[in-house]
């Protein structure tokens, strides 16, 4: 039988929409802008030839026939998922030796691993913390996760998320101020950055239309934990990814000073020996990874 379906990725984001009621929680949820969200939208209902949202000024509500579609579909990707799961889980089993780096380790791994374990109980991570980069050849690792561009001469990398740098610092350092801040306000705070990437920065303050003189003072750190630092201790701002921060915006401990965005085209990976046929077990990780942060490509 032949199947005429809409874009997947156009039902993909009305669905988060629909159930969030909100264009800029899909966006979060689904890792992407919220203008790419609205574009996915408006081209559906272009496509479908009806009207699925009524559009306020902080929030967008389903048509009762949106709802209603909105609701099946969830159901049909929830299949889908639950089909895909069937298919791979076969073949994972045993333990995977898994490199990572303490910060990303620390923060985004361990508090995911028995969620993981608990959907997988055939499959055992054994993740070894180290700074240094692995060495397949001779320390027994299976993959690692490793942050940069997705080039390593040798590996294979596969793509966990890429960076969306926002400004952030704590709520007591811009007590007494209207957010978001004018990047004015912003040019005038210490600012920290990585080793590097000083033009995060500039490219930062292009993007939120800012015009003024140069920033002032510039804290250069040699990684992004230590940078992370400058901003929860209360002593400036920092431009850093939202996956990273999102246990602490959530939690209120560092807010997001401006809704202005960069990509840097940098990003997290799970990289291992090049080979005509990836271990299935290391897929699987990174997938269930990817969907445990939210993390879906329009």
């Amino acid at each position: 039988m032949s199947y005429r379906l809409p874009n997947l990725n156009q039902l993909r984001a009305f669905e988060a929409a629909a159930r969030l009621e909100s264009f800029k929680a899909a966006a979060q949820e689904l890792n992407v802008t919220q203008a790419a969200i609205s574009h996915q939208i408006k081209a559906l209902e272009e496509a479908l030839g009806i009207r699925l949202f009524q559009r306020g000024t902080r929030k967008v509500t389903p048509t009762k026939n949106a709802r209603s579609f909105a609701g099946r579909l969830e159901a049909a990707f929830h299949e889908i998922a639950e089909a895909t799961n069937g298919l791979t889980r076969r073949d994972l089993t045993g333990e995977i030796v898994l490199s990572i780096a303490p910060f990303y380790g620390n923060r985004i791994v361990l508090p995911r691993l028995a969620n993981f374990h608990n959907a997988y109980p055939g499959l055992r991570i054994s993740p070894q913390m180290s700074s240094a980069l692995a060495r397949f050849d001779t320390d027994g690792k299976d993959a690692a996760l490793r942050y940069g561009a997705g080039e390593w001469k040798g590996l294979a990398s596969l793509l966990l998320h890429r960076d969306t740098l926002a400004a952030v610092a704590t709520p007591g350092y811009v007590a007494g101020r209207t957010l978001p801040l004018k990047p004015e306000e912003i040019a005038a705070m210490t600012l920290g950055y990585n080793r590097g990437w000083r033009d995060d920065w500039t490219k930062w303050f292009e993007a939120a239309g800012y015009e003024g003189s140069p920033p002032g003072i510039m804290m250069e750190y040699d990684n992004r934990a230590r940078m992370l630092d400058l901003a929860l201790a209360g002593h400036g701002a920092v431009l850093y990814d939202l996956v990273l921060a999102a246990a602490e915006i959530a939690t209120g401990h560092l807010v997001q000073i401006h809704p202005a965005t960069i990509e840097t085209g940098r990003g997290m990976w799970v990289v291992f020996p090049e080979t005509a046929t990836p271990d299935p077990r290391v897929l699987g990780f990174r997938d269930w990874l990817r969907a445990d942060l939210g993390i879906q490509d329009l």
